[in-house]
């Protein structure tokens, strides 16, 4: 091997720089908490959905026919969280899979930038409709609608699959607290919905309200990504740093040893010829993990919220759905225990799944999580047969008090962020430092992936109801 004063490398005296205060971590967190917020506020206003897709009367003394008469969920209604589902995750997994193929030809932060500034303007225009009388248009708000959310996520997937791909770059924890951040921004989005409707508010200035949050919190992330950039701490694992040097005729094996030698001796932190990666072989390695988390996400789109929301509190009496004597099963059975339940476990999953970091990568570890995200599938028939408003036509009622629904909401929730977390982990654990953005890239396709084909199976497994 030799060593001439050709080329460009990255450069660090005595090793990596040091986080200060842990600022980028935290950084990463807040990113996180940012990738997903658009679609958890969009699920989780769902009184104002039911409040737009209402049933209109002819007489204007009934206008709201639903709240007056008592009415169940129109079909409208009830196919909402499945249409919207579709809506999101179709376009996102085409463009997370889209990123995995070809998001190494762009840079990283403009991408991440200009990707985020549209979803804030995109949302900003969805918290501006809140104000605006849609019940004479209702069809073409629908389409409006569908059409911003599908703009949104696409940006969105943009965003999250090259902040996922940057983590992969990263040490371990830096993953983790991405994966933390998304499931604490689903907590953050069904509280805040929690507190506005605690406030005594319309669903249409409840939706407004969380927005208008939305859009505030999506500015910070801006903000707080831009600060990063300029981090040395993130200038030097992004590869930014460079000085004249470069080493030749290096085999694969002697890599590590020659930036041992110069870290040993306080010199040169020296980035060596960027290796061709093969991604079948990168895919390869990491398959395992790939069919766990797309299992794990197709089992949680499938059921969430299309089947989770149509559940009824066990409190309401027979054929009761919007009345005001029964404000727990009215106002905050589904917002609290679908909603509110699913984020803290999803949260505590990923959170837990960070510190234990069990089972380890490896052939053991890797067959465990795909046992257990098989088993997963259960939770489709175990959520069919709860207290479901819709009429039946094919399934029969079996777990009518809402304590059943509770518990399976709470093991759905944590299985899914702790098997998903564990997955996003382990699998670039599994590569090559050289490979590990590229296994990143593929996991995030794969979990995307597992939320488009939940969300197009959610309208059919609705349909065995």
């Amino acid at each position: 091997m030799t060593i001439d004063g050709k080329g460009s490398y990255d450069v660090g005296v005595g090793g990596p720089p040091n986080d200060k205060f842990r600022l980028i971590y935290l950084i990463f967190g807040w990113l996180g908490i940012g990738t997903l917020l658009p679609w958890n506020m969009f699920i989780t206003v769902s009184a104002y959905w039911d409040d737009k897709w209402k049933t209109l009367s002819p007489d204007e003394t009934l206008t709201n026919a639903n709240e007056t008469l008592n009415l169940a969920k129109n079909e409208v209604q009830t196919s909402w969280n499945s249409n919207m589902a579709m809506a999101s995750m179709v376009p996102n997994v085409t463009f997370l899979l889209l990123n995995a193929s070809f998001g190494h030809h762009f840079k990283t932060t403009p991408r991440l930038l200009i990707s985020l500034i549209f979803v804030i303007l995109l949302f900003g225009v969805t918290c501006g409709m809140t104000k605006v009388d849609t019940d004479q248009w209702q069809d073409k708000f629908w389409i409006g609608t569908i059409l911003s959310i599908v703009l949104i996520n696409i940006n969105s997937a943009i965003f999250q699959g090259g902040l996922l791909g940057l983590a992969g770059k990263f040490p371990p924890q830096y993953m983790g607290i991405v994966f933390g951040g998304q499931a604490f921004g689903g907590i953050f989005a069904s509280v805040t919905n929690v507190i506005v409707i605690l406030l005594g508010v319309s669903p249409a200035n409840a939706a407004f309200f969380c927005f208008l949050v939305a859009v505030i919190f999506l500015g910070t992330a801006l903000f707080c990504f831009l600060v990063a950039t300029r981090s040395e701490f993130y200038q030097y694992y992004l590869a930014e740093k460079k000085v004249t040097t470069e080493v030749t005729n290096v085999e694969d094996d002697d890599t590590d040893d020659i930036k041992g030698k110069f870290l040993q001796n306080n010199e040169v932190d020296v980035k060596m010829p960027t290796q061709r990666v093969l991604p079948w072989m990168v895919f390869r390695t990491i398959s395992v993990y790939g069919i766990s988390v797309f299992l794990i996400f197709t089992v949680t789109l499938a059921c969430f919220p299309a089947i989770t929301v149509l559940v009824k509190s066990s409190s309401l009496p027979a054929g009761h759905f919007n009345d005001e004597d029964y404000p727990w099963g009215v106002k905050f059975f589904i917002p609290v225990c679908c909603f509110v339940l699913f984020n803290v476990g999803d949260w505590l999953g990923r959170f837990s799944a960070e510190m234990i970091q069990w089972p380890k990568p490896g052939r053991f570890g890797m067959f465990l999580v795909l046992a257990l995200s098989l088993l997963r599938l259960a939770f489709i028939p175990l959520f069919l047969f709860c207290n479901v408003v819709v009429e039946r036509k094919f399934t029969f009622l079996v777990f009518e008090n809402e304590a059943f629904y509770i518990v399976f909401m709470a093991l759905f929730a944590l299985s899914n962020g702790y098997l998903s977390c564990i997955c996003m982990m382990s699998a670039p654990q599994l590569c090559k430092g050289s490979e590990a953005q590229t296994a990143s890239s593929m996991m995030v396709a794969l979990l995307g992936l597992g939320l488009g084909t939940g969300s197009l199976m959610s309208y059919p497994i609705k349909s065995l109801l």
